[in-house]
């Protein structure tokens, strides 16, 4: 890898209204995920038994309990199947559009499910005690119910999640805060171990190094994910002056780049635990891996280097340790569930893996 030439100078950018968007806490949890699908499946076994022990059933308890866990499941599993599907565009709603469709898409899915269950049963022999008219109401009325105590849980949910957001604002805050000394010590002990040998290689990494900085100690607390990517091409640029033909990175990227944004200095802190874990420590290390793949709803990064032990048998990568709690923490802070970060060694190497969020797309007028 050779040092290219710098590109003028770029002052960081003001996101637009559309980025804002696409970063805001979606009102709607994940709809799409397992964990939700299952608590979702649970609260419905739990209505159904509800239903099922009231007084009066009779001996066809046990019948009705698995008819109505039938009934629900298939409610639930179609309501939580649409949400996910419109999930996009039910976020940008307001809030009060937003639960009134949510309960009018309940009330929906209950309707044309009773009808169909009535046909279903009574076909195959089913002698209700009530007609189709009443069936439906009945489940109707339940659902109503059930849609209303969902809102006011929702409203409880919603005053909890400002308070947490309010102290995730101040534990970023903190975190980049750590995160940019110690950032700028290891850059200037670069340039500091240039002066002497090298000078003229030295006044180009200082300029290397303006370039990285002026992003690097940007405001903004997130930034693009080929934005990250030029950070980490700097950094790297920036240490080729110092460990020369040693440091060898085999870039692996789509043209053009994913649209997705992550926390400032996400990729640079990976990328240099490669270096100082890896191409420092070996006279002929292999080359670090970047890789970026992209999918219909997440992205992969994956960055690869040498797996060093050392003569004591253990694994030579300690301090990458507090810079993946870090990113990890930084992550759960901007994406929730929505993003990972996986480390570890595989065939040999060190990988660590990191899967964000694409941004959602803004439909236009």
């Amino acid at each position: 890898m050779q040092p290219s030439p710098s590109n003028p100078d770029q002052g960081p950018t003001r996101r637009d209204s559309a980025d804002d968007r696409a970063l805001l806490p979606a009102a709607l949890p994940a709809f799409c995920t397992a964990r939700v699908i299952l608590i979702t499946l649970a609260m419905g076994a739990a209505l159904s038994l509800l239903l099922t022990l009231v007084p009066g059933v009779g001996p066809e308890r046990w019948t009705r309990f698995g008819t109505t866990l039938w009934l629900v499941t298939w409610i639930a599993l179609v309501t939580v199947a649409l949400l996910c599907a419109t999930r996009r565009w039910l976020d940008r709603a307001p809030l009060a559009v937003l639960l009134g469709i949510v309960v009018v898409l309940l009330l929906t899915v209950t309707a044309v499910t009773s009808v169909a269950a009535f046909g279903a049963l009574h076909s195959i022999g089913w002698r209700p005690h009530e007609s189709a008219g009443e069936f439906l109401l009945h489940n109707l009325a339940i659902a109503l119910l059930v849609g209303l105590i969902g809102i006011w849980m929702f409203s409880l949910h919603l005053e909890n999640a400002r308070q947490i957001n309010a102290a995730a604002e101040a534990r970023l805050s903190a975190l980049h805060a750590r995160i940019r000394p110690h950032f700028l010590f290891n850059s200037l002990n670069t340039v500091a171990e240039l002066v002497h040998d090298r000078p003229e290689a030295a006044e180009q990494a200082v300029l290397d190094l303006s370039h990285v900085f002026r992003a690097a100690l940007a405001t903004d607390s997130n930034r693009t994910l080929a934005e990250e990517i030029e950070l980490a091409r700097r950094y790297l640029e920036l240490e080729h002056w110092r460990l020369g033909e040693r440091l060898r990175v085999d870039w692996q990227l789509p043209e053009p780049l994913p649209e997705a944004r992550l926390p400032v200095l996400t990729l640079q802190p990976l990328v240099e635990n490669a270096v100082r874990h890896s191409v420092e420590r070996q006279a002929e290390p292999g080359p670090i891996r970047v890789e970026c793949q992209a999918g219909s709803q997440s992205i992969s990064v994956v960055i690869e280097n040498d797996r060093v032990i050392g003569p004591d048998k253990r694994h030579s990568n300690p301090g990458n340790g507090m810079a993946l709690a870090n990113i990890r923490d930084r992550l759960a802070l901007m994406f929730g569930e929505e993003a990972s970060l996986r480390a570890g060694p595989v065939d040999g190497r060190f990988r660590v893996k990191l899967v964000i969020p694409r941004v959602r797309e803004e439909t236009t007028a």
